[in-house]
């Protein structure tokens, strides 16, 4: 084990934590992702696993390098809001992505919002606050589930874009 803990470089996270944030990304971002996949919308489970996972990364990777930071003189301060600010950025872009005009309305823009939701609960659990990134989980799923319902029952909008898995004609 403490062998594995050195070829990792890993101080701040234990073994089993750093396995227990990862694993714990990846299935919220896939349920996530599922959700907008089984309604055939344009991005596909698999990004938003990566997505948390990622930002996971992320996350565990600032701590290390704060540690490091910290008990190294001479060497630069790591601010932390800084590399949030920086992935939830990016994310966003990939957000924008998803997010398309068609003739008249806009659709997308709950994809793009979940694409950008997995990043912070990757970074949430990167971070190590699980109760916290269960909450945001609970809170989309719960939004996109109940509002699904909603504008189809209520609006007549079926939460189902066009069959993108024709569309792609077999292409990733």
């Amino acid at each position: 084990m403490e062998t594995l803990l050195s070829t990792l470089n890993i101080s701040v996270v234990s073994l089993p934590e750093l396995v227990l944030r990862v694993a714990l990304a990846l299935i919220l971002g896939m349920i996530i992702g599922l959700d907008r996949d089984n309604k055939n919308k344009p991005i596909d489970f698999r990004a938003y696993m990566i997505i948390a996972v990622s930002s996971c990364g992320i996350a565990i990777l600032g701590q290390e390098i704060q540690h490091v930071y910290l008990t190294t003189e001479g060497t630069p301060h790591i601010d932390m809001s800084k590399l949030m600010e920086g992935v939830l950025t990016g994310i966003g872009f990939l957000g924008a992505g998803a997010i398309v005009k068609q003739g008249n309305i806009v659709v997308g823009t709950a994809t793009g919002a979940s694409i950008w939701a997995s990043g912070t609960i990757g970074l949430t659990v990167g971070f190590g606050f699980y109760g916290v990134a269960i909450l945001i989980f609970l809170a989309i799923v719960l939004t996109l589930t109940l509002g699904g319902i909603y504008r189809e029952k209520v609006q007549g909008i079926a939460d189902s874009g066009p069959n993108k898995k024709e569309e792609m004609n077999g292409k990733d």
